[in-house]
């Protein structure tokens, strides 16, 4: 039986945050700021979500206030949910339930794991950039969440991904995502002079 559990409802526009990851937001309005204060009262939890065409998206990420000041928040996201309905309150609140991934068959996932994480190690060794700490280590799900942020995709890129339902999927689709970004750094490799310091894709 899936465990429904109700939290403050933190919007985000134009910003996804994916399970594992951490992100730094402006607090935003005032239904922000009560949002804020609310999830003092629930261990500094809270449900965040992508905020567009003036709703939340139903996929979101169970999250964790690691330091609120009064012009940034730090978030780090740690679990997948479903949100379900809103909670009439004065501060936006949600009944939601989590949203883990669908199990996949046995020993598929290591296979794809290597190959994800050895496609992203090239491309990070050809833009010169550092391999983020610890991936190496990390899980299938979690190497997936790892890579969607530091590729810089689209916000309706990232939240596609933090809709689809299994990490096998998510990986495959960023394989594909992977390809690319390694079409352009080859497209632009005789003008890196000219790019230091741009965005991955």
């Amino acid at each position: 039986m899936v465990t429904r559990f109700v939290l403050p409802l933190f919007p985000l526009p134009e910003l996804v945050l994916l399970p594992t990851v951490e992100l730094e937001v402006t607090p935003g309005g005032p239904l922000a700021r009560g949002a804020l204060a609310r999830a003092r009262q629930h261990q500094g939890m809270m449900v965040v979500s992508l905020y567009e065409d003036e709703a939340v998206h139903e996929v979101g990420v169970k999250a964790l206030i690691l330091d609120a000041r009064e012009t940034s928040v730090q978030l780090r996201g740690l679990q997948r949910c479903r949100l379900r309905e809103l909670v009439p309150d004065a501060v936006p609140m949600v009944e939601a339930e989590p949203f883990p991934d669908t199990a996949a068959a046995p020993g598929r996932e290591e296979p794809l794991r290597r190959l994800l994480l050895r496609r992203f190690a090239r491309l990070c060794l050809r833009l010169q950039r550092a391999l983020p700490a610890g991936l190496p280590k990390t899980d299938l799900s979690a190497l997936t969440w790892r890579i969607t942020d530091a590729l810089d995709l689209e916000t309706s890129q990232k939240q596609g991904l933090l809709n689809v339902p299994d990490a096998l999927t998510r990986a495959k689709i960023l394989l594909l995502a992977l390809r690319d970004a390694e079409r352009r750094e080859r497209f632009l490799r005789p003008f890196a002079h000219l790019r230091e310091g741009g965005q991955w894709n």
